[in-house]
């Protein structure tokens, strides 16, 4: 009879080290391709979330804009001094465009036809400014509307443009425009965030603009 003998013998150490190399390069193959694709995700939802923020406050620009010179009572009313003229100049009657600038323009209209150009419900007397950031609005610059904060971490395209003024016939208006003069403006934004991923850092931008024609 003939004895068949077979080896049972173990893995060497260097096959055990083969083995842990082969392992080790595929676990952190996978974890780079996973971390990869959750840190995008994570960007793609802070970005979006920014964006609906800042697209929401632009809607509210245009609204504004588009109501500006809209007198309820069919004629433009009489300013009630300090209430609707905060900067207590001559001006006898209310203002279609009160202020105009780069990073700054105030609006006036009667909605509900009283009169007054002041009133709070519904808002008749708004100003927007690009200004600094306050202890609860942080960024670069942020947008206020009359005086609270709209937007955060605002960069404007143009250092300190945020709005841009057209006449009738499509031309630009310059920085300080003539306030009877002004019939499109063009609002122009960016918006930023820190990128939530530490190895590629930097800021996440979204850029916003849009044009509203006045209606008188």
């Amino acid at each position: 009879m003939v004895r068949r003998f077979h080896a049972n013998r173990g893995a060497t150490l260097i096959e055990q080290m083969v083995a842990l190399l082969l392992g080790s390069v595929m676990i952190t193959s996978l974890y780079g391709y996973f971390r990869s694709n959750l840190y995008q995700f994570i960007a793609l939802e802070t970005k979006t979330g920014t964006l609906e923020d800042a697209r929401g406050a632009l809607d509210i620009m245009l609204r504004d804009l588009k109501n500006a010179g809209s007198w309820g009572s069919g004629s433009v009313p009489a300013e009630t001094d300090s209430a609707d003229d905060p900067d207590h100049d001559a001006d006898s009657v209310c203002n279609r465009v009160y202020a105009a600038t780069a990073g700054l323009l105030h609006v006036q209209m009667d909605l509900n036809g009283n009169g007054n150009c002041a009133d709070n419900e519904p808002r008749e007397n708004i100003r927007y400014e690009l200004t600094g950031p306050t202890s609860t609005c942080p960024g670069a610059q942020i947008i206020r509307r009359n005086g609270e904060c709209l937007v955060a971490n605002v960069v404007a395209p143009t250092a300190g443009k945020l709005f841009s003024y057209y006449d009738a016939d499509g031309n630009d208006l310059g920085n300080a425009p003539p306030a009877d003069a002004i019939k499109l403006v063009r609002i122009a934004f960016a918006v930023q965030v820190k990128n939530p991923d530490p190895r590629v850092g930097g800021n996440l931008t979204s850029t916003l603009s849009s044009s509203v024609e006045f209606r008188n």
